[in-house]
C-alpha cells in the first residue's frame, strides 16, 4: 500500500513540473506577434488581398490572344477550327479597367494594414487590462489580509474588554466586504484573460504569465502634428483614396465603352461556311454596339456616382480621423492627471493607514476606523494601478491613430 501511495505522490509531482514547465512567460511583444500569427481576421484580410490579385490578372487577360477550338457536326453553314482573336485597340478602356482594378487591388492592401493595425490594438488593450486586473487582485488579496487581522486583533480587544460586540460583528462585515471584493476582482482578472486570449488567437488553455509593465512613463506629443501624421498614415484613409482612384478609371473606362473596339482574328478552319477546305484566314475588324438598352449610359452614370460617393467618404474620413485625434489627445491628457491625482491620494492613503493602524494598536482608534483606512488604501492603490494602465491604452490607441510608436 505504501509503495502504491509513493507512486501516485510522484505521478502527481510529476504533473505538477508539467505543468509548471508549460507556464511561461508572455511579453507584450510576443503577444502581438502570435495575435498577428493566429488572427482569422487577418487571415480573411490576406484572401480578400488574393482575391484583388486574380481580378487584376482576369482584367489584363484582355491583352492576351482569345484562343477557343470549335469542332461541329455538320459542317454546312457552320465553321470548325482553330480560332485566335486579339485586342489592338479599344480607346484605353482596358487600360482603365487594368488601373481601376490594380487601384482596388491597393485598397484591400491597405484594408488588410488596417485589420493589422486593430488586432495589435485590441491586443495591447487586452494585454493591459489583464495586467492592471491581476494587480488589482493583488491589492484585493492584501485588503482581504488586512481584514483578516483586524478582525483577529479585534476579537482579541473583544476577549480583553477593548472592543464591543458590535466592533467584532462589523470587522467581520468589512471582511466579508474585502473577501467580495476580491471575488470580483479574480472574475475580472479571468474575463481579461479570455479577451486576451481571443486576441490573440488562442482557443485552448491559456498558459502564459504576463509581463509585469507597471512603470509610468510620462510622454509629450503636439497635437497638430499628430494631427498631420494621422492623415497622412491611417490606412483607411489611403484605402478610400485608391478607391477614389478606381472610380476615376471605371468613369473613364465607362466613357471609353461608347467607342468602337479594333480585333485582329487568326483562324484554321477545317470546314465551314466559304470553306472549300482546310484553309488558314486572317483579318482586321471592328466591333461598334449601336445600342444596348441605355446599359453603356447607366454604367456611366452608377461610375460617376461611385466617384462621388468615393470623395464625400474621403472628407467625411479626414473629418472623422482628426476629431479621433482630438479625442485620443484629450483622453491622453485626462489619463495623465489621472495617474498624478491617483498617486498623490495612494500616498495619503497610505499614510492615514499607518496611522490608523497605530491609533488602533495604542487603543485610541476604533475597529472602525481602521477599517476604513484599509479599505481606502485599498481602492486608491487599485484607482491608481487601474490609471497607470488606462495611460499606456491611451497611448497605444494613440500611436495606432497616427501611425508611429510616440516616445
Amino acid at each position: 500500500m505504501k509503495i502504491l501511495w509513493m507512486i501516485i505522490l510522484l505521478i502527481l509531482l510529476s504533473l505538477s513540473a508539467f505543468t509548471q514547465e508549460r507556464t511561461e512567460t508572455l511579453s507584450l511583444d510576443e503577444a502581438v506577434k502570435i495575435a498577428l500569427e493566429n488572427n482569422p481576421d487577418l487571415r480573411a484580410s490576406g484572401a480578400s488581398v488574393d482575391i484583388m490579385k486574380a481580378r487584376v490578372r482576369g482584367t489584363e487577360s484582355n491583352y492576351y490572344p482569345q484562343i477557343q477550338f470549335r469542332f461541329i457536326l455538320p459542317f454546312v453553314e457552320r465553321e470548325s477550327g482553330i480560332f485566335a482573336d486579339q485586342l489592338i485597340w479599344d480607346f484605353w478602356r482596358t487600360p482603365n479597367l487594368v488601373r481601376a482594378s490594380k487601384a482596388n487591388l491597393k485598397s484591400s492592401e491597405f484594408d488588410r494594414e488596417q485589420t493589422r493595425e486593430d488586432v495589435i490594438l485590441n491586443t495591447k488593450v487586452a494585454y493591459y487590462t489583464a495586467l492592471a486586473q491581476r494587480r488589482i487582485v493583488e491589492a484585493m488579496e492584501k485588503a482581504v489580509t488586512q481584514n483578516e487581522k483586524i478582525l483577529e486583533q479585534t476579537e482579541g480587544f473583544f476577549k480583553a474588554g477593548r472592543a464591543s460586540k458590535i466592533d467584532v460583528t462589523k470587522a467581520r462585515v468589512n471582511l466579508g466586504n474585502a473577501r467580495l471584493n476580491l471575488i470580483t476582482a479574480k472574475n475580472n482578472l479571468e474575463m481579461a484573460r479570455i479577451d486576451l486570449a481571443k486576441a490573440m488567437g488562442i482557443k485552448g488553455n491559456f498558459n502564459y504569465e504576463l509581463e509585469d509593465m507597471l512603470e509610468y512613463k510620462r510622454v509629450d506629443i503636439n497635437l497638430d502634428s499628430a494631427i498631420s501624421k494621422a492623415l497622412e498614415s491611417n490606412p483607411q484613409l489611403k484605402s478610400l483614396r485608391a478607391k477614389e482612384i478606381a472610380s476615376k478609371a471605371e468613369l473613364a473606362a465607362s466613357k471609353d465603352a461608347f467607342y468602337p473596339t479594333i480585333i485582329g482574328r487568326v483562324a484554321y478552319r477545317f470546314e465551314g461556311a466559304g470553306a472549300t477546305g482546310p484553309d488558314f484566314i486572317a483579318g482586321i475588324g471592328i466591333r461598334f454596339f449601336l445600342f444596348q438598352g441605355f446599359s453603356r449610359l447607366s454604367e456611366l452614370n452608377e461610375s460617376r456616382a461611385k466617384l462621388e460617393r468615393s470623395r464625400a467618404e474621403i472628407e467625411s474620413m479626414e473629418g472623422e480621423i482628426a476629431s479621433e485625434v482630438k479625442q485620443l489627445y484629450m483622453n491622453l491628457k485626462f489619463a495623465e492627471e489621472s495617474v498624478e491625482v491617483t498617486e498623490t491620494s495612494e500616498i495619503s492613503a497610505e499614510e492615514n493607514s499607518e496611522l490608523a493602524q497605530e491609533r488602533y494598536r495604542l487603543g485610541t482608534g476604533s475597529a472602525l476606523e481602521l477599517s476604513e483606512a484599509q479599505s481606502l488604501l485599498a481602492s486608491t492603490s487599485a484607482n491608481h494601478i487601474q490609471a497607470i494602465y488606462n495611460y499606456k491604452i491611451a497611448i497605444a490607441r494613440l500611436e495606432r491613430v497616427i501611425g508611429e510608436k510616440i516616445e
